[in-house]
């Protein structure tokens, strides 16, 4: 209770924004976008085997256990202590926020994938396999019609998700309008601050908008 003046002085000091800084808030939420859109996608693509192998009725039991435990195992590290990492391993920019929403998302991803692989309706697979379908064609038939659209929600809710991470990675020095945000509010320029953030929340929303019509649409 104590703190609340000192909150609300904190918040009179942020207003009105300083439009001037919208040149490098833009850069900063460009450079967030394509942190989460390459990561995203890297990580969706490598996600793919691993869903297969961490499945369990498409796996052998040792390598199911094997993957699975690997995928736990990594999935237990944040992506911003990923990025912690890869900062101190690459340097400082953008690229080790890319590999910390990679390392992060193929697990994420993976695990999701693997477990819709397992709720797989078995009935349009039997089916093409009955009618003298290859395994090429049970495949195509039976298997990735169930599989897709569930694959490409999963990976368009986390791009949601790794905008916002991406955004907080700039923190850390991994790029992104994080770097925007600490660097105003280390030099004590608020309205800046506030600019910023609000260049943010409009990017949020943006991304959470279309991703989610893309997403009602496949389900």
């Amino acid at each position: 209770v104590e703190g609340l003046p000192y909150m609300a002085d904190f918040l009179r000091r942020m207003f009105p924004p300083d439009f001037s800084v919208l040149g490098n808030a833009g850069r900063g939420a460009l450079q967030t976008l394509q942190i989460a859109v390459v990561g995203t996608t890297v990580a969706a693509v490598a996600a793919l085997p691993l869903g297969f192998l961490a499945a369990r009725n498409v796996a052998p039991a040792w390598l199911f256990y094997g993957v699975r435990s690997l995928l736990n195992a990594l999935r237990a590290i944040d992506t911003l202590v990923y990025a912690l990492f890869f900062v101190a391993a690459v340097g400082l920019g953008p690229f080790p926020g890319v590999l910390a929403v990679v390392a992060y998302t193929t697990m994420i991803l993976a695990k999701l994938y693997s477990e819709a692989i397992e709720a797989i309706d078995p009935g349009p697979v039997e089916a093409a396999t009955a009618a003298g379908a290859t395994r090429l064609q049970v495949l195509r038939f039976g298997v990735v019609p169930q599989l897709l659209p569930l694959f490409v929600s999963f990976t368009l809710y986390r791009f949601e998700t790794n905008i916002r991470a991406a955004a907080i990675l700039g923190f850390v020095g991994a790029g992104g309008i994080g770097f925007y945000i600490q660097t105003y509010l280390r030099m004590l320029n608020y309205p800046a601050a506030s600019t910023v953030l609000l260049i943010l929340i409009a990017l949020v929303m943006a991304v959470d908008f279309t991703s989610s019509r893309i997403r009602q649409r496949l389900i």
